[in-house]
């Protein structure tokens, strides 16, 4: 099992580079969301009781791409001999897609390089979704959300019984929520500061793998 604080840290780590991507083609795809398939699927509904075509086709082709990425990630996970080496691919794809940001010359190029953004997390929410015996999906945080809350609530209440305990352990699904919103807030500085923002995550996802040199296990 992996030690608790080395969960954390990917919890977080995995948390801001879902948040960060999120938001990069939330404002890119002026406003479909790259991980957050949810609110996607619920604009997708909405927009064929509108008959908002144009929309519908938009959203579709995300959700479409996002299943696709769902798939191939599970043949990767399978195939590969350490599955984190999936995390390798995903930079790639955030590499390709600054590739095309930087040398697109039509509209197609800059639908192209986000549409890969889509396809990142879907093998993101793919790797790895248990830390330290914790179920922590990186890539929605509605569920940490809620699991943080039920957490605090069960400290609380055991408190008030003279069993103050509230473990890292506790506190990881809280750690995920905080590192998408801390990598929402990093997207904006990053697209104010350079055409290269496609990258930030890219160092984060290397150091993940190869910090961490032992085959992750869904612990």
């Amino acid at each position: 099992m992996l030690p608790t604080t080395r969960s954390a840290l990917r919890v977080t780590a995995l948390g801001l580079v879902a948040g960060y991507v999120d938001a990069v083609g939330y404002v890119e795809l002026h406003g479909i969301f790259s991980a957050a398939m949810t609110g996607n699927s619920t604009n997708f509904g909405i927009s064929l009781a509108e008959q908002n075509w144009p929309k519908v086709a938009a959203i579709g082709t995300v959700l479409g791409l996002f299943f696709c990425g769902a798939l191939a990630a599970s043949l990767l996970r399978r195939s590969l001999r350490a599955y984190r080496h999936e995390w390798l691919w995903i930079a790639a794809l955030l590499v390709l897609a600054q590739c095309l940001h930087w040398s697109r010359a039509a509209a197609m190029g800059a639908r192209t390089e986000t549409l890969l953004l889509t396809v990142a997390m879907a093998m993101q929410g793919e790797v790895l979704s248990r830390f330290s015996s914790v179920s922590v999906q990186t890539i929605v945080v509605t569920n940490n959300i809620v699991k943080f809350a039920d957490n605090i609530v069960g400290f609380l209440w055991n408190a008030q019984r003279g069993k103050p305990a509230f473990s890292l352990a506790a506190a990881l699904p809280g750690l995920g929520w905080a590192g998408c919103i801390a990598g929402a807030f990093l997207s904006v500085l990053m697209r104010q500061a350079t055409s290269g923002y496609f990258l930030l995550p890219v160092p984060l996802l290397i150091g993940l793998c190869f910090l961490c040199p032992d085959d992750l296990q869904q612990d």
